[in-house]
């Protein structure tokens, strides 16, 4: 009988620190947002992108590691329309999706992500840049 009140007592015990255990994670500081770096020029792009016009992002790696800033512009940006793609499409069928959807803008939160001979850190004739500094800048479809 002396048996069966401890094993309950250990059960019981191992419950208590279990639940407080879980408790704990309450108050730990919450995950950061995805894209937290974007956050400084979200202001500047709700301003130069209007609420009615459309815009890319292009996803600079590979599937699988993003970084969170494409969701966190679809959600910061919205009602804009929005699309997105991967950095490997090439510059013909990103003119054309863009042509086809209407979209007027494409986003470039950081340039250096991309290879410097991308379309989008060169200048293009149907793409003109308006900057928020060097590296941060939307490209406004011009032709």
């Amino acid at each position: 009988m002396m048996w069966r009140r401890r094993a309950a007592l250990g059960v019981l015990g191992l419950w208590g620190v279990v639940s407080l255990a879980r408790l704990s994670r309450l108050v730990e500081p919450p995950e950061a947002p995805p894209g937290q770096e974007l956050g400084p020029a979200l202001e500047w792009l709700k301003a130069t992108i209007p609420r009615d016009a459309g815009y890319l992002f292009v996803e600079p790696g590979e599937f699988g590691s993003d970084t969170g800033v494409g969701q966190r512009l679809r959600y910061e940006l919205y009602p804009r329309t929005y699309d997105d793609v991967r950095a490997s499409l090439d510059e013909g069928s990103v003119r054309e999706l863009m042509c086809r959807e209407a979209l007027g803008y494409i986003v470039v939160a950081d340039a250096s992500q991309y290879p410097a001979t991308s379309y989008l850190r060169q200048p293009r004739d149907w793409l003109r840049r308006i900057e928020l500094d060097a590296s941060r800048y939307v490209l406004q479809v011009v032709a």
